[in-house]
């Protein structure tokens, strides 16, 4: 069976990450009962095979999980992307700041350093993984960072720069933090 487009594209979503049925629909921009023909086609086919739950509620199978059989990933033409050598994009900013501020992080006292390198950690993965961006969740992840390092960064002898960068973050992600104007 040769594929349409929106059939190749619902395999490259999946193998992609996007298992879940309403996470289908929102990175192809579909409605769940389209989805839902597509998914049952392309695991009839061969391609995938989906997991269901019957919702009393709506009275229907929700996707709960799609999974990529060997047929639908040797239908996923993976094209390499060229090597281009390119100013730092502003994801890849970010990326840095992020990577800058973790040194720091690992010197708050170790109470404080635990959680908050927790909070970092999830941070860079919601970042870095770009089908994972959620701006609600990088607030957060954001927010919990530096609510659990800013009250104890004095003691640090980084304090100037984790400000500095959690300064230009908070542009990045437009969320308004109240930070100490001179730190000494």
């Amino acid at each position: 069976m040769l594929l349409n487009e929106k059939q190749q594209r619902i395999l490259e979503i999946i193998d992609a990450g996007n298992t879940t049925g309403e996470g289908i629909a929102s990175a192809i921009g579909s409605s769940m009962q389209m989805i839902r023909y597509y998914l049952d086609t392309l695991s009839e086919d061969g391609y995938l095979k989906v997991a269901k739950v019957y919702d009393n509620a709506t009275r229907e199978f929700q996707v709960v999980r799609a999974y990529l059989t060997d047929k639908g990933k040797a239908t996923i033409v993976k094209i390499p992307s060229p090597v281009v050598v390119a100013p730092v994009d502003e994801m890849g900013l970010i990326i840095e700041a992020l990577d800058r501020i973790a040194p720091i992080v690992e010197q708050l006292p170790s109470d404080r350093a635990e959680v908050a390198s927790v909070y970092l950690e999830d941070l860079q993965n919601e970042v870095k993984v770009a089908y994972r961006r959620k701006p609600q969740r990088i607030r957060a992840y954001f927010l919990a960072l530096v609510g659990t390092a800013l009250p104890v960064i004095q003691q640090t002898d980084q304090a100037e720069v984790f400000i500095e960068t959690v300064r230009f973050l908070s542009g990045q992600f437009n969320v308004t933090i109240k930070l100490p104007e001179n730190v000494s």
